[in-house]
């Protein structure tokens, strides 16, 4: 190696070193550095007096420093082009990620089915008797009361009054998912909506004509004028001679709501009453905190009856809750304060779900997410 680096150097032994150099990649590197640096043979020469090891040891020093540059400029380059292969990939994996929750999300909410008519009749026996299995069939209550069962429909008659009258009451539940009608033994008729019940004397006797109801019932009263007919529910009581109005007790919704549509209701609550004129609505707060009386579209809070969801400047949260109740599944408002965004209109209720949800993403403020087999209705809108 000092030959080769003073000059005097042989053909043979540049053959050996040429043979040693074809040996090794790490030789051949080690021998162009030797080259590289010749104009600096006077200074090593002068620094290290030629002394082979301590030169081979610098040369070897200077080559591991210069691959290492060498290896870092390649990996760069290297993991450069596999960055732009990642987040490319990562954009593609994304991209098919988000089509696919967006297809599953669409294949679910297609599944989704309105509600239909149907509840659970229990007897004042205790039986319980399905209101969903169609056909013709009497039954006949304790005091002799016959109820007939036609289909969905379901109407009392008056027998002939015992020596001894037996109270038999019966219950009307109505699942979420569902809605159903019947008609009392006065003829008043009533209609219950998802989640629901009325509990009622199968037979009225000579005093007030009382019920009790939870959740949302519309009522078109027989007209009495001997026997008040009282409607209970919750803390409220809304007594008629014969009228039409529609209440809304849901054990989920902070107000009890009594909407007039003809004749007079007087609504009390504890200690406080008011009188009721066509056309308006009392709103009674469970906590006591709220009473009071405004006018409104009554039709409109009736429009259920008619298989229509009819909403008045209605929160978001309140919408989810009243289409929860109807498709039987949670259905959650998301984003923005969802009781601040408020809307009105009008959508048939035996719409399915996915054609109620192309309605709603109509206003270009909701989109449509599922996350844990929960739908959520996603506000999403620029205030700026």
């Amino acid at each position: 190696m000092k030959a080769r680096l003073d000059g005097s150097i042989t053909p043979e032994e540049e053959a050996v070193l040429q043979e040693w150099a074809e040996s090794d990649p790490q030789h051949r590197a080690l021998l162009d550095l030797l080259d590289e640096s010749a104009d600096q043979l006077p200074l090593l020469g002068h620094l290290y007096d030629y002394d082979e090891f301590r030169v081979w040891r610098n040369i070897r020093k200077e080559a591991r420093r210069r691959r290492f540059r060498e290896m870092v400029r390649e990996s760069r380059k290297y993991a450069a082009v596999a960055a732009v292969l990642l987040f490319a990939g990562y954009g593609v994996w994304r991209w098919i990620d988000d089509r696919s929750r967006e297809e599953a999300c669409r294949a679910y909410i297609e599944q989704v089915a309105p509600g239909v008519r149907g509840a659970v009749l229990t007897l004042s026996s205790g039986e319980r008797v399905d209101l969903e299995q169609g056909g013709e069939w009497t039954l006949v209550e304790q005091d002799g009361t016959r109820i007939e069962v036609a289909g969905e429909e379901v109407a009392y008659h008056d027998a002939a009054p015992e020596e001894e009258e037996i109270p038999a009451w019966n219950t009307v539940s109505v699942p979420r998912g569902k809605e159903f009608s019947l008609q009392l033994s006065d003829g008043t008729k009533v209609w219950l909506n998802s989640a629901s019940s009325l509990r009622f004397p199968v037979r009225f006797g000579e005093g007030p004509r009382e019920v009790v109801v939870t959740g949302e019932a519309f009522f078109d009263v027989a007209k009495d004028a001997d026997r008040q007919f009282i409607v209970h529910a919750d803390t409220v009581a809304v007594a008629v001679y014969g009228t039409a109005f529609n209440i809304a007790a849901y054990e989920d919704e902070t107000d009890v709501e009594t909407t007039l549509l003809r004749g007079s209701v007087e609504v009390t609550s504890g200690r406080r009453k008011v009188m009721l004129e066509p056309g308006q609505q009392a709103r009674v707060g469970r906590s006591g905190a709220i009473f009071d009386v405004r006018q409104v579209p009554a039709e409109e809070y009736a429009a259920w009856t008619r298989g229509v969801f009819a909403f008045q400047e209605e929160p978001l949260s309140s919408i989810c809750r009243k289409l929860s109740r109807w498709y039987d599944i949670e259905i959650l408002p998301s984003g923005f304060d969802a009781d601040q965004v408020r809307y009105t209109g009008e959508i048939r209720r035996y719409e399915t779900f996915a054609e109620m949800v192309r309605l709603l993403e109509r206003t270009n403020q909701i989109r449509i997410d599922v996350q844990d087999g929960r739908i959520l209705l996603c506000i999403d809108r620029d205030d700026g």
